[in-house]
């Protein structure tokens, strides 16, 4: 607030100062500033400590006020006087001046007399009336007692209470108490009446923040009307008409021709009377007209006696009302002094609006005569008499002279410096008192020596309005303030005319437009107003002196283009020819006041004598102190002085709040926010409570929003800086430490990360954080609001209660809270996510009866807030906009543009239509020590130019704030915290659950059974709740998991196989798995549940995996129908068979399983078993799971058997559609393992809670040691064909076949026929010479009188190695035994013979080759056997040797390639790489069949 005031000092001379400080500052600490700050004297040093302010209107006795009075409450307004007193000497006299009564409630019947001043209520013991109600505060109230001569003033103010001062039904934070009217503190009803007092002196003030509110009255002004007087007809004298002598003489010549012609005596009749007739009527007609003549001078002389009287009698009326019309300067000057009816009467509808009266002199009458018509041309004696008359009253004496300045457009005054001063302060004062400081604002600008003539204006409200479009002093007394005061004019004037073009300003008629105006209201030529309106609200006029510091060239451009704009100069100087021409009309008073002259320019005219009427330095200040304190009440417009700059909330709520858990829950008893959990049903309660909440302060008064009453819902607005999330937090903990978490809860969505509430989460109201919404997110908060809305719609029918307010009345412990949704950077979500929005509004509509109520903030609400959701929204808040309309927006006015960029939390509440309450929002982020901070109080000198601050001594000023330590906000959160745990409130139930962890711990979810595997935990948002999802085998069959690299696909898989691993309420689950990925499933190998974990480059074993899973198939589609079991679960408890293992077959990289094994001879048909497994399993116990990183990579057949599907984050958003999941639920910031199941977010639960892989390898070791000590049957191992078989651990034979190595299939010995020919086959290193070794050695095994012959050559070490009945390695000597060998072997029965070739391609050519193709034919069509080897490709040779040898289509072909079995044995191989067959492992083909072969290593 501001104070104009009067320093009165003991000793010295006195000061007129401005006093700038909140309302909420005390009386002791101004006056304790002024004693610091005064720069003349040092007066403090003979005062005590405590000291106080007596003040007094000026000449009235100074009356001490309260010390710790709110400077806002004290009786203390601009104009008074002021002097510091030692606060001893303010105490009061004790006399008695009201009486409460207590009406009901505890203590009825009491009555406590108070004394004037402050009396306190509450039930604590220091209160100075004390009420023992549970439901009152400690400190309750104050009452305001102050006696004056209108009678005595009674307020009753809160004093941030739990429950108010409630009148009439609504709780108030302060009331003017009536006589006789009941209000209500807690459950107690009271009454305060005035008791009688003595007379007392001085005007009855009503005083309100330093001000006096002054309503403006209606005013008829009497008016006098233009008269216009008929003209008398000036008498006319006829024109003399000459004798008829042709009308004479002709009867007489037509007679005489008659008398001829006929001779009768009748002709002579009629020529003897015509003449006789004649004569007579010419004599009668003369005597006519001089009768009329005489009957004109007649009624002439009858009209102008009348005239003459009418005019006689009209001019002094005339002259009395429009002295009536326009108020002397006298007048206005009582209206100022006794706050008359006359003050501000003037309005921009008037038609005399910004007239100024110059003085009195002789004008035209409006009394006029009608002019004379064309032919009034009438006797000149009698004209003149009529003109004599018109001119005797043409003109009127001492008449007001007035000028419209809207159609003057800027007005001077000339003549020497007192005179022209005189008359300048005149029209000023005419201005100031006739229109209201909301629609006129006067600045000056003067020269150091002519301030004094003009620093009455200082006290004037109009130079310091606050509809004043000047920021900053209005009064400037040189260049340093001159400049920037100009520059506001020139920019104001740009503004207002930034779309309009200057109006022209010609010449007038003769006839004073304004003096005349009066009389002409009805004419609309004539409305009485200048050349254009003041559309442009508030006028500025601007004293312009002759010595003003300024550039007078922008001084006379600014002066042309002003009125306009609503600006209008008044210029002073000492001669006209030192006036601008721009003023058009301009009063000289050179001659004196009383002789002065007023030229009319634009008319032409100059009115001389005229008595102006001019005003003394001495009258205009008393005038000025008069109205000093003044505010229009039609245009109240909020000073920002009045709010604090900063307000701690701890000092508002009060310390023990912050500190004392104790205190917060008797706030919360008090007003009834604790559930009676004691008492089945409840308590009811006397009335539903509100959601009232302290946050900030209001001038003298806290602030409170009522979310429940003022809303249902607010929007706040602000931009960045203007402290909007200081005030939501404010605001949060306001309700907090009001109502417990049963009365109130709070969910937060903060858009731009959740930093604005990062301490207000933890508070125990807190119900969940949403931080940067996605459109999924989106789904998922509309969705768990509209259950929570669901919810409560079931809860009230239950309870049949029509909303919760009737629920809450009862005191039903079951009642849910209020939930309040604090939504901040609500325009940026709804531009990124508007379908949140069209959700909001949904819940802004159902919401009220339900307590759901939203605190929407936002930068611009421009577009973004709609209009069904404005409906809703009737408490508004605006905190400083970026500009006007987004000001507008909010609160329907521009106020909030204009905020100090450097106050942030200085907003404007809209509670209502057209209900604005400026504050200033508390704040919790600073750090509040135990004694309260020195209010700010400046001291400013009161006059023209720069304000002279009164500083205090550097040494006096003390930080209060502590330099470390938690935040008011922490402490506050600290402290409700545990206030809820000492009111053993349990946790709010939360409508809006936190996201899904980003991990889950496998071990610490849900049930362990083989029938629902568990996956992870899913979001329901529309049960409110977040729940396991398992994979249940019996129903889903078979499961596919779809996502990109590192999504977690493993995981999944890794977590299924742990899962199956520990199912004591169910069976055992076996687990086999194909890594045909990165090798994510390799530390499942460990688990003893687990039979094989089988890579892609291990073709043997998934093919042996395929064929026991096909095996174990076709035994359970055989078993199972037998028992009439639908399932594996039916099995086991039908067959008395709870062991049986269900089989899952985890597949970790589908596509490229499917690459290398959908196509292919002996690949082929391992898929179809796979596909059968998919379409045939669940019936079976047999399920698969695979992963697949795209749906397109999954083939219909395949995708068909699998009706679930787990969808983690792929690469392409186009495919979470081909998956029927929706594509924002996952995004590239999504942790591993986030899911889609269900369409249910899902995160996959992970052994041991941690993703790492060193974590995740631990927490399987730990999982392999605790199933092995459960024990338990082990599944059928898939093993590995050795390599390395040594062939001493082989059979002698196979049934009665000799051993040739290890059959892949079975994995058990096999043997061959051993007759006929056979080939060996593979590349270098193959293993040839050890098949060689081998096959000999088993032969010999089998048959050890076997006849062994070896054909080869010199180098070979097979010589050596077996014993040979006969080796050969010579040509000659292999040729030549050949034959005789073949002679032998065809007609031999009884002995076996062996022959061994090695190195057949060394005898294709003579002289062995025959031989030999001799001798295989011989064998081949015996019982004998051949064996031939040779590098695979010799093979393709079409020699005789080997063609023979080869049309036996019986051979091993090691490390064989696929294309080699159709070259060599006629025989398809399947596709097979290479590195799939190590040394000693090959195709065997024996009658068309393939079969893999290790054979074993010959001993050495």
């Amino acid at each position: 607030m501001k104070l104009k005031v009067t320093y009165r000092r003991a000793s010295g001379a006195d000061s007129e100062i401005v006093v700038v400080a909140d309302a909420s500052a005390s009386v002791g600490d101004v006056a304790r500033q002024l004693l610091d700050a005064d720069p003349v004297s040092s007066e403090k040093l003979h005062f005590s400590d405590k000291v106080t302010l007596a003040v007094a209107l000026p000449g009235a006795q100074p009356v001490p006020l309260p010390p710790d009075r709110a400077i806002g409450e004290a009786q203390l307004a601009s104009g008074f006087d002021v002097r510091v007193v030692d606060a001893v000497e303010s105490a009061a006299d004790g006399a008695a001046a009201a009486l409460l009564r207590i009406e009901s409630g505890p203590g009825q019947g009491q009555e406590f007399v108070l004394r004037a001043g402050s009396t306190s209520i509450g039930r604590e013991p220091g209160s100075d009336v004390v009420i023992h109600d549970q439901f009152m505060s400690k400190r309750h109230a104050r009452i305001e007692v102050t006696p004056s001569a209108g009678g005595t003033i009674i307020e009753v103010v809160d004093l941030n209470s739990a429950n108010g001062i409630v009148l009439d039904g609504a709780v108030i934070s302060r009331v003017r108490a009536l006589p006789g009217q009941v209000f209500e503190m807690g459950s107690t009803k009271l009454t305060v009446s005035p008791l009688q007092q003595g007379p007392g002196t001085g005007r009855a003030l009503d005083i309100h923040v330093g001000s006096i509110g002054f309503t403006r009255s209606p005013r008829v002004e009497e008016r006098y009307p233009a008269v216009e007087h008929p003209r008398p007809r000036v008498p006319s004298k006829a024109d003399r008409r000459p004798f008829p002598w042709i009308m004479l003489f002709a009867p007489i010549l037509m007679g005489s021709m008659m008398y001829t012609i006929t001779r009768s005596p009748t002709s002579l009749v009629i020529v003897a009377m015509a003449p006789i007739m004649l004569i007579g009527n010419f004599v009668m007609s003369r005597g006519s007209e001089k009768q009329k003549l005489a009957d004109e001078i007649g009624r002439f002389d009858t009209q102008l006696d009348r005239l003459q009287d009418a005019l006689a009698t009209e001019i002094p009326r005339e002259r009395e009302l429009r002295q009536r019309e326009v108020p002397p300067v006298a007048d206005i000057f009582q209206a100022g002094l006794q706050h008359g009816p006359l003050l501000w009467t003037r309005r921009p509808e008037h038609w005399n609006f910004l007239h100024v009266r110059f003085g009195s002199g002789s004008l035209p009458s409006r009394n006029t005569i009608a002019k004379a018509d064309s032919t009034d041309d009438g006797l000149p004696e009698y004209a003149d008499k009529l003109d004599f008359v018109a001119d005797a009253h043409r003109t009127v004496e001492g008449v007001p002279v007035l000028e419209d300045l809207l159609a003057a457009g800027a007005v001077g005054v000339v003549g020497d410096h007192e005179r022209a001063s005189d008359a300048a302060r005149g029209l000023l004062l005419q201005l100031t008192g006739l229109h209201s400081p909301a629609e006129l604002v006067v600045t000056a600008m003067a020269s150091p020596q002519e301030v004094s003539d003009h620093a009455w204006l200082a006290w004037m409200p109009h130079t310091s309005s606050p509809q004043s479009p000047i920021v900053g002093p209005h009064l400037a007394d040189s260049a340093a303030t001159t400049g920037p005061l100009l520059n506001q004019l020139e920019e104001l004037v740009a503004t207002r005319l930034a779309d309009k073009d200057a109006d022209f300003r010609g010449p007038l008629a003769s006839e004073l437009k304004a003096s005349g105006a009066g009389g002409r209201l009805d004419t609309p030529e004539n409305d009485g107003r200048g050349d254009r309106g003041a559309d442009v609200l508030p006028v500025v006029v601007a004293l312009i002196t002759e010595g003003a510091p300024a550039d007078r060239a922008r001084l006379v451009q600014l002066s042309e283009r002003a009125v306009d704009a609503g600006v209008i100069p008044l210029w002073v100087s000492s001669s006209a020819d030192r006036l601008p021409a721009v003023c058009r009309t301009f009063i000289d008073v050179s001659a004196g006041l009383e002789q002065s002259s007023v030229h009319f320019v634009r008319h032409g005219q100059v009115v001389t004598p005229v008595h102006v009427e001019g005003v003394s330095i001495g009258n205009a200040t008393r005038f000025a102190l008069s109205l000093a304190a003044l505010v229009d009440e039609g245009a109240v417009a909020e000073d920002s002085s009045d709010l604090p700059r900063s307000v701690p909330l701890v000092t508002l709520l009060g310390d023990n709040f912050a500190d004392s858990p104790e205190s917060v829950v008797d706030r919360w008893q008090q007003n009834l926010s604790i559930h009676d959990r004691r008492t089945k049903g409840g308590t009811p309660r006397p009335r539903a409570g509100n959601l009232r909440a302290l946050v900030g302060h209001g001038g003298v008064d806290a602030m409170h929003l009522d979310l429940r009453l003022q809303g249902p819902h607010a929007l706040v607005g602000g931009t960045t800086g203007s402290g909007k999330s200081e005030f939501l937090q404010a605001w949060v903990l306001g309700m907090a430490a009001e109502f417990s978490p049963d009365r109130v809860t709070f969910l937060f969505v903060d858009y731009k990360g959740g930093a604005a509430f990062a301490d207000c989460v933890h508070l125990p109201h807190c119900v969940g954080l949403v931080t940067d919404l996605s459109p999924h997110l989106v789904r998922r908060a509309l969705t768990s609001l509209r259950a929570e809305l669901h919810h409560r719609e079931h809860l009230l029918n239950a309870k049949k209660a029509k909303d919760l307010l009737e629920l809450e009345k009862r005191g039903d412990p079951e009642c849910p809270p209020a939930l309040v949704l604090v939504i901040d950077e609500f325009a940026a979500l709804a531009s990124e996510v508007p379908e949140f929005v069209d959700g909001v509004v949904d819940i802004a509509q159902r919401g009220r009866s339900l307590g759901i109520h939203l605190i929407m903030a936002t930068q611009r609400p421009a577009g973004v807030i709609k209009d069904n959701l404005r409906a809703n929204t009737n408490l508004r808040v605006a905190l400083r906009m970026a500009d006007e309309s987004d000001s507008t927006d909010v609160i329907g006015t521009k106020e909030a543009a204009a905020f100090d960029p450097s106050i942030p939390g200085r907003g404007v509440a809209k509670t209502g239509p057209g209900r604005l309450q400026p504050f200033q929002s508390a704040y919790a982020g600073g750090r509040t020590s135990a004694t309260p901070p020195r209010p700010t109080i400046d001291v400013h000198q009161l006059g023209f130019g720069a304000e002279k601050l009164w500083e205090r001594p550097a040494t006096d000023k003390v930080d209060h704030l502590e330099p470390s330590g938690p935040t008011d906000q922490q402490r506050l959160v600290r402290s409700i915290s545990r206030a809820a745990m000492v009111a053993e409130i349990p946790p709010a139930r939360r409508p809006w659950l936190d996201e899904l962890s980003k991990a889950y711990d496998l071990v610490l979810l849900g049930p362990r059974t083989d029938s629902e595997l568990l996956l992870g935990v899913a979001d329901l948002p529309h049960a409110q709740a977040q729940e396991v999802i398992p994979f249940r085998p019996d129903v889903d069959g078979n499961l596919a998991i779809y996502g990109t690299g590192g999504s977690g696909k493993s995981v999944v898989l890794r977590t299924l196989a742990a899962g199956a691993g520990v199912t004591p309420r169910g069976g055992p689950v076996h687990v086999y798995g194909l890594d045909f990925a990165a090798g994510g499933l390799r530390m499942l190998e460990r688990l003893p549940h687990v039979g094989a974990i089988i890579g892609a480059d291990d073709t043997e074993r998934v093919a042996r995996l395929f064929r026991t899973l096909r095996a174990v198939a076709d035994e359970r589609a055989r078993v199972f129908p037998e028992v009439g079991a639908g399932s594996i679960v039916d099995y086991r408890r039908i067959a008395q068979k709870p062991d049986e293992p269900r089989i899952l077959l985890l597949v970790d990289g589908f596509p490229a399983f499917r690459d290398q094994w959908e196509v292919g001879t002996g690949r082929a048909q391992w898929y179809s078993i796979f596909q059968q497994l998919l379409s045939e399993g669940r019936a079976l116990g047999i399920h698969v799971v695979f992963t697949a990183d795209r749906p397109g990579s999954v083939p219909g057949a395949v995708a068909s058997s699998v009706p679930r599907r787990v969808v983690l984050r792929l690469s392409d958003e186009g495919m979470y559609h081909m998956l029927d999941a929706d594509p924002d639920v996952l995004s590239a910031t999504s942790p591993p393992g986030r899911a889609v199941v269900d369409g249910l977010e899902t995160q996959i639960a992970i052994l041991g809670g941690k993703g790492n892989v060193a974590d995740q390898s631990e927490a399987f070791a730990k999982l392999a040691a605790a199933i092995e000590r459960q024990g338990g049957a082990h599944p059928v191992l898939i093993e590995s064909l050795g390599t390395e078989i040594p062939q001493s651990s082989m059979p002698d034979r196979v049934g009665a076949l000799p051993v040739l190595g290890v059959g892949d299939e079975t994995m058990q010995p096999i043997g061959f026929e051993p007759s006929g020919a056979m080939l060996i086959g593979g590349g270098p290193q193959s293993g040839r010479s050890n098949a060689l070794k081998v096959l000999a050695r088993s032969v010999r095994r089998w048959d050890p009188d076997v006849f062994a012959v070896y054909f080869g050559n010199r180098r070979s070490v097979l010589p050596q190695a077996i014993e040979w009945d006969k080796a050969l390695t010579d040509p000659t000597e292999i040729a030549d035994y050949a034959r005789e060998l073949a002679k032998i072997v065809a007609t031999s029965t009884s002995d076996r013979y062996l022959v061994v070739v090695e190195s057949l391609p060394d005898f294709a050519s003579p002289p062995t080759d025959m031989a030999l193709v001799e001798l295989i034919k011989a064998i081949k069509r015996s019982d004998h056997l051949l064996i031939a080897e040779a590098e695979t490709s010799s093979w393709s040779s079409a020699f005789p040797i080997f063609t023979e040898i080869k049309n036996a289509r019986r051979g091993l072909l090691l490390q064989p390639d696929p294309a080699e079995g159709d070259v060599i044995m006629r025989t398809t191989f399947p596709r097979a790489l290479r590195s799939e067959f190590p040394p000693g492992r090959g195709n065997w083909v024996a009658g068309g069949k393939v079969h893999r072969v290790q054979l074993p290593l010959a001993d050495s």
